[in-house]
């Protein structure tokens, strides 16, 4: 992050008083709880949210060599992006133009694919989704008028960033999609991280507690009295907001030592959890000597699948600097896995129950009122 920026954002954590109330949003709001439960609003999401995109898809560091792939289902639309031999990306519906079966496994990654080749008959594709062969048919399929090359995505790569759009041709502009946030996103060369490892898991809550928990600091103090709450500052956070995108840097509880040095020495990397929200998939995070990021995948209104990877600023030179990096994405899981996510399971039961009509954000919540203001002006205006 460009230390301009740097100083910007530690200048209004110094000018905004006790409790870091100067950070406050300027009012609180309101939601219906059937907002996280109730399937046709989940259908609408899908529909205008995830669907339409772009939605993001992960990082270059996921796809570095020729062969190399990432697949997800989105909304339950099978996607797979590969890397080509002259180093550009392609995007496909991961599904064979004979019979529908997937090429890949549908929420894998890989390497070294030469060729899309499907499980079910063997039909062949080259990387570029040409067909390249039918093997055994005996011209059998000679007489087929349909085109059947694979079905093709847009797809756009930029700042170590992949994004597909899953229906529609509409091509993706990245500058567009990040509504600004790339100014700082390029600043941390996020295409030459290294990527470390991913895990996949699933969680009984709706994907929007996932952004809910993750983007404030309010619930620090009670919630991670344990574990994070030593450490870390949960007055507020650092927000910024980026067309329907949105910056939340969590704090430590120490930053104000840095006001202490000239105002040319200032760095938050060493203060910040600075992540970014990249609406409606992602979430973008950068520590001071690793990237995590997360890829959320809606699987119904009370069921969310999330993909976590650790990201290394460079390869590790030794198995120790390694494990070190394996040792982050284990307490990351841990934390979150035991106190924040298990919680959002017993939250989504009490949403779907009916007993609660509304939930609050208040003001020392402003990322929570802009995601969902956000989700809002979408729904609405795509009615």
């Amino acid at each position: 992050m460009r230390h301009e920026r740097q100083v910007e954002l530690l200048k209004r954590v110094q000018h905004s008083g006790q409790r870091l109330a100067g950070l406050h949003a300027d009012a609180s709001r309101t939601n219906t709880t059937t907002s996280y439960s109730d399937p046709k609003q989940f259908a609408k999401e899908m529909k205008h949210l995830f669907r339409k995109g772009p939605i993001f898809f992960g990082l270059s560091a996921d796809l570095t060599e020729t062969g190399s792939y990432r697949a997800l289902r989105v909304d339950g639309l099978p996607l797979v992006v590969v890397r080509k031999e002259d180093g550009t990306l392609d995007a496909f519906v991961n599904a064979c133009r004979h019979r529908g079966a997937p090429l890949v496994e549908t929420s894998s990654t890989g390497e070294g694919l030469n060729a899309f080749t499907c499980p079910y008959h063997s039909w062949t594709y080259s990387l570029d989704g040409t067909l390249r062969s039918r093997p055994l048919s005996a011209g059998a399929f000679d007489d087929v008028e349909m085109n059947c090359d694979l079905l093709r995505r847009p797809v756009a790569e930029k700042y170590g960033l992949i994004f597909v759009r899953p229906e529609g041709d509409a091509p993706i502009d990245v500058d567009e999609t990040l509504g600004g946030a790339q100014d700082d996103l390029s600043s941390f060369d996020i295409g030459s991280y290294v990527h470390i490892e991913t895990r996949t898991n699933e969680w009984d809550m709706n994907w929007k507690l996932f952004f809910d928990t993750f983007s404030e600091s309010y619930h620090i103090r009670t919630l991670h009295k344990n574990s994070l709450a030593p450490n870390f500052n949960s007055d507020c956070v650092i927000f910024d907001a980026f067309g329907k995108n949105l910056l939340s840097v969590g704090l430590r509880s120490n930053v104000a030592d840095e006001f202490e040095k000239p105002e040319s020495e200032w760095s938050l990397l060493p203060y910040g959890t600075i992540q970014y929200f990249l609406v409606p998939n992602a979430l973008v995070c950068h520590q001071l000597d690793h990237l995590e990021v997360w890829i959320v995948e809606p699987l119904s209104a009370g069921r969310t699948r999330t993909h976590t990877a650790v990201y290394a600023p460079s390869a590790p030179a030794t198995q120790k600097e390694h494990d070190y990096f394996v040792k982050n994405l284990d307490m990351l899981l841990a934390v979150t896995g035991q106190e924040d996510f298990t919680l959002m399971a017993e939250i989504q039961q009490s949403m779907a129950s009916g007993g609660l009509n509304e939930v609050v954000y208040g003001r020392i919540e402003p990322p929570l009122i802009h995601f969902h203001t956000q989700i809002d002006l979408a729904l609405a205006n795509a009615e």
